[in-house]
């Protein structure tokens, strides 16, 4: 279990959507340290955990996924993964009204970000390489083209202690 600790007052927000994220990535099978790290600390970096709708652009949620990166990911990678459209349909999704549910599902919004990084074919960097981390959510998550830079995922993170208890 991860221990979520913060400067700006909130802690029991950031804990309780630590839980969610461990949850569903538990629901998912998916779950590992690195993993669960990976997405707390995407979603630091993208909403800070402030924002559901992004500001003039197409992303939602705390992860901003983008509704075009939910579709292709159900289309290209679950699709050819019963056992996953499962376990994501027990998490909330539904073709039916799938943006409005992404944004509404904090646990589908994690296991969107999850998927993205599983579709790599790279292993996630180790929970405690937040440097590492910094420059894969670059390349996996923001792309070459985004306009997240690693400095802004370091910065976004800074103050933050995320460790593992065994």
């Amino acid at each position: 279990m991860a221990i979520f600790t913060n400067k700006r007052g909130i802690l029991s927000m950031i804990n309780s959507i630590e839980s969610i994220v461990k949850w569903a990535l538990d629901e998912l099978d998916m779950y590992s340290d690195d993993a669960h790290a990976m997405i707390m600390r995407t979603g630091m970096a993208e909403s800070g955990y402030r924002a559901i709708e992004q500001n003039g652009g197409p992303a939602i949620g705390f992860f901003q996924v983008e509704p075009a990166t939910m579709r292709d990911t159900m289309e290209n990678y679950v699709m050819y993964r019963p056992e996953l459209k499962t376990k994501l349909y027990a998490l909330g999704f539904d073709e039916i009204d799938s943006d409005m549910r992404l944004m509404a599902n904090i646990a589908l919004q994690a296991a969107f970000c999850r998927l993205k990084y599983r579709r790599d074919s790279k292993p996630l960097p180790k929970w405690d390489d937040i440097e590492g981390q910094a420059k894969y959510w670059k390349r996996v998550y923001n792309s070459e083209l985004g306009r997240g830079t690693v400095e802004h995922f370091l910065k976004a993170n800074d103050g933050y202690d995320l460790s593992y208890e065994g």
